[in-house]
């Protein structure tokens, strides 16, 4: 069959034109467009949660892999020196040394060490302390305040020393003070102020006791003046008698004294402190918490397993009753004394919040105290 130019030239500018359409068609709509742009947004907003738990599940191995270190330490501390160390001891009665001085040097920070122990006390005052981060005591998910004080500067660090089921006197080796009785403050955990345990004494056994906990650094701008309400990096000080100017004896003259229950009222909604303040206590935030790791003080460096994980803190002058606290979530790392490490709940058990203290015995409360007492008898079950 012949087909002759005219016919070739009508079929050759037809194919053109389908051409021409099918290029113009090539090209997004602007509603393909934003459809899109609508499905990005939508896959962004279901990874970003996804990323950060990643990044938090990350951040959380590391720091039980931090606290971790400082018990092998310990474990070192014990083997060259037969004993567990001590804590609050020293010099300086009201604070002395915490432990992270003794272990440190197990963990080839022994010029980090020496460093603190060769200043003066009133020129680090003065002075400061001039000190870096020590990466070994900071949990990457535990602090977003300074990790150095910017006026004294001193180390921070996110895990403390555990004083058991028993609150340490602020000031330690002085008196714990409630209702009329006195007993001596020094701990009930593996840790006591100005004793060296041996490991051999820790009948409740190593794998049921907790040696080291976090805590969320507290801000240096938070201090004071009620700034930050925040209860994992601040503490309640209930040391003031409302109309006196001066921290009271909390059985000498009234003052509310610290029963874990009353400390337990101040404990708010969204992690927050409750406001108003209950009825006759006085308040104040402040938050020393992890400010400095090398003094002895319980403010600084101590918790205690009496006020559940990411509770309300306070102290009453004589006796600090502060739990372990992290920006985890639903909970804290806590490193048991054989080297394991736990994640405890915020609903752990606490017993019974209205009992005293007890220096002798199972305690009072719950499974959380029984994680604290290194001879109180108890067994952790499962």
């Amino acid at each position: 069959m012949r087909i002759d130019a005219t016919t070739r030239n009508k079929q050759s500018g037809g194919e053109t034109a389908r051409r021409a359409q099918v290029v113009k068609n090539k090209g997004f709509t602007l509603v393909e467009l934003l459809v899109v742009i609508a499905i990005i947004g939508i896959l962004v907003g279901l990874l970003t949660p996804a990323i950060q738990a990643a990044r938090e599940a990350a951040n959380r191995m590391r720091c039980g892999n931090n606290i971790r270190q400082l018990v092998l330490a310990t474990h070192s501390y014990a083997d060259a020196h037969g004993t567990l160390p001590s804590y609050a001891y020293g010099d300086d009665y009201a604070e002395g040394e915490s432990t992270f001085a003794a272990i440190l040097p197990f963990m080839e920070q022994q010029n980090v060490v020496a460093k603190r122990r060769g200043l003066d006390f009133w020129d680090q005052m003065m002075n400061g302390a001039d000190e870096d981060p020590i990466p070994a005591l900071l949990c990457p998910s535990g602090y977003y305040a300074e990790t150095v004080h910017p006026n004294l500067g001193t180390a921070a660090t996110s895990y403390l020393v555990s004083s058991g089921d028993f609150p340490l006197h602020v000031k330690c080796g002085k008196a714990y003070e409630i209702d009329g009785y006195t007993m001596k403050g020094n701990g009930r955990g593996p840790f006591q102020t100005r004793i060296w345990k041996s490991l051999a004494s820790v009948t409740d056994g190593t794998s049921n006791t907790v040696a080291y906990g976090e805590r969320v650094i507290g801000r240096v701008s938070s201090g004071g003046g009620g700034k930050s309400l925040r209860m994992i990096d601040t503490y309640v000080a209930m040391a003031w008698k409302i109309g006196t100017a001066k921290s009271p004896n909390p059985t000498a003259e009234g003052q509310t004294p610290l029963y874990p229950s009353k400390c337990m009222e101040f404990m708010g909604v969204g992690g927050d402190y409750v406001q108003p303040t209950p009825t006759g206590s006085g308040l104040a935030i402040n938050s020393l918490a992890g400010r400095d790791w090398y003094t002895g003080d319980a403010l600084s460096t101590s918790f205690s397993t009496i006020i559940p994980p990411n509770g309300p803190s306070c102290t009453s002058f004589y006796s600090y009753m502060a739990g372990p606290t992290s920006n985890h979530t639903g909970g804290v790392n806590v490193a048991l004394l054989d080297g394991s490490v736990r994640f405890v709940n915020e609903i752990i058990d606490t017993g019974d919040m209205n009992a005293a203290p007890v220096r002798t015995g199972k305690s009072p409360y719950g499974v959380g105290g029984a994680m604290g007492s290194a001879s109180g008898g108890e067994t952790i079950v499962e």
